[in-house]
């Protein structure tokens, strides 16, 4: 019960991830709304599999990195499922920056939440 959030977001992520690729404004690099929209959508990843560890084993350097890994290596698989099995979709490297840099702030933020 305690991870049914961050599954229901994980297939969220999964279905925007894998549907009609959407265009949008190129600013920079890693601050394009593109970027930026990844990066939220991992924070609250992370911040909900930090959740559900924290209700059921606590919090501990080990579930900090475990929340950070899961949620950038989910990541990082859904940009090779989206080269691999979806047609004008695209394996971006900076997509995967930015999901890391998400997860990374959604553990520190709710983290300093349980706190």
């Amino acid at each position: 019960m305690n991870f049914i959030p961050a599954l229901l977001w994980a297939v969220l992520i999964f279905t925007l991830s894998t549907g009609q690729a959407v265009t949008v404004p190129r600013f920079s690099n890693l601050l394009e709304p593109d970027k930026l929209a990844h990066a939220a959508a991992y924070f609250v990843l992370a911040g909900f599999l930090l959740w559900g560890f924290h209700r059921t084993v606590g919090v501990s350097p080990v579930v900090l990195a475990a929340a950070i890994v899961i949620s950038s290596l989910y990541g990082a698989s859904m940009e090779v499922i989206q080269y691999t099995f979806f047609p004008n979709r695209y394996f971006e490297v900076n997509d995967i920056i930015a999901n890391i840099i998400g997860s990374i702030l959604g553990v520190l933020g709710i983290n300093f939440l349980i706190k």
